[in-house]
């Protein structure tokens, strides 16, 4: 089990780093999708703004509510991130000393 500092346990954290980083560009990249898509809708006219006004609205919603998600488990799993840092640097600073 992992363990930090505080002496929270848990069996593992939810995503590691480079998952979070990952996940975090994708955020990002979807959200300037439904930008474009929702000022594309109110610039140019056809019979279909309204639903793909919403639609696009509707992304946006989704996204701002992922990015609360990804801030949450950045706020839960840095501890186990950090801990696996160090883990690692104390690992490459033994190996250097033999």
């Amino acid at each position: 089990m992992s363990e930090t500092g505080d002496g929270r346990k848990r069996l593992e954290p939810r995503m590691t780093r480079g998952s979070f980083r990952f996940m975090l560009c994708a955020w990002a990249g979807q959200t300037v999708i439904s930008v474009l898509l929702a000022l594309n809708a109110l610039v140019w006219r056809s019979p279909w703004d309204p639903p793909s006004f919403f639609l696009a609205l509707g992304l946006f919603v989704i996204t701002a509510v992922y990015l609360v998600y990804l801030l949450r488990v950045r706020r839960n799993d840095a501890p186990f991130w950090d801990e696996e840092e160090g883990r690692r640097a104390d690992w490459d600073r033994r190996g250097r000393q033999l």
